[in-house]
């Protein structure tokens, strides 16, 4: 036990002279997203990944959506089974270069839930876990948060949800925006007359089709939208392509300066980048004052901010 004295009279001096690391003050009401659930560490888009991103105390849960045979809402990346990360009902692979064949929007929820879209090691995300996993209803899966969240003892969690359309997509891959919209809308009121409780003021939806978002302000203006970006140019570049001004401004994390943020803020913008998930950037977009963080990686933003 001798020891323990001189370790800790080091310590106490280092901190005297401000050699130890400075703890990094946590932004007020910053929101931080857990990128299709945290699928830098659990499958993407799956509920294992969910319940991990509320394990890291993230403030919203994003994901995406895609549409069954029968109009109904399934949580999925791409409108298709990807081969890299899912395996067909019987455990055999995907063919690559047939992937797209596998379309969800021609098929019923009962052979889109017998997929397993989690056993397989996802190529970008080496250290995430592997497990059978299927992709969800939205319903379901918002349902399963929220108890997830009340057994935690947490305070209810956000919803960003991405309405994935393409015009080239349009009743091949998804109905039409306005028709995916709607569906979008009319789950959501369903489930909070059915749940009883608050669920509309905590959802937000994104995408990177202008469609979908002036779809859905035509059906549900109180909703709050978000303009996802990958294009290069300033802010007033990307309201003009879109058309409208969102709620939320979501751009590639690598686009984002300092006039960025100031103009959101100008013009009464949120800036939410995505997907951050190296610490450095996650702290140069804080020190730019950016309002919140998409990432895979959640636990990254705590260690480094030290929400623990």
């Amino acid at each position: 036990m001798h020891w323990k004295m001189p370790v800790l009279l080091l310590f106490g001096v280092l901190m005297i002279m401000g050699c130890l690391p400075k703890r990094e003050p946590l932004p007020d009401g910053f929101d931080i997203q857990g990128h299709r659930g945290a699928m830098g560490l659990k499958p993407e888009n799956t509920l294992p990944g969910f319940f991990k991103a509320v394990d890291l105390d993230v403030t919203t849960i994003e994901f995406d959506l895609a549409v069954s045979e029968e109009h109904k809402l399934v949580i999925s990346h791409e409108p298709w089974f990807r081969a890299s990360i899912c395996l067909q009902p019987d455990g055999s692979p995907i063919p690559q270069d047939r992937e797209r064949s596998f379309r969800l929007y021609e098929m019923p929820y009962e052979i889109i839930e017998q997929f397993d879209c989690g056993s397989l090691q996802h190529p970008s995300h080496p250290g995430q876990e592997t497990m059978f996993a299927v992709k969800p209803l939205m319903t379901e899966a918002i349902e399963a948060i929220d108890e997830y969240v009340r057994s935690q003892g947490l305070p209810p969690v956000g919803y960003n949800i991405e309405i994935k359309s393409d015009p080239a997509w349009d009743n091949i891959l998804t109905p039409e925006p306005a028709v995916f919209a709607r569906l979008l809308y009319e789950e959501l009121l369903a489930m909070e007359e059915r749940l009883e409780t608050p669920l509309l003021d905590r959802i937000s939806v994104q995408s990177f089709d202008p469609r979908s978002l002036h779809a859905m302000r035509d059906i549900a203006p109180a909703v709050p939208l978000v303009l996802l970006t990958y294009m290069e140019g300033s802010v007033d570049d990307h309201l003009q392509f879109f058309g409208l001004e969102p709620e939320i401004y979501s751009p590639n994390h690598g686009l984002v300066t300092a006039e960025h943020v100031q103009r959101a803020h100008e013009l009464g913008m949120r800036i939410i980048p995505w997907t951050v998930n190296r610490k450095e950037d996650m702290r140069r977009l804080v020190e730019l004052g950016v309002d919140g963080l998409i990432t895979d990686y959640p636990n990254r933003f705590n260690e480094l901010y030290h929400r623990d």
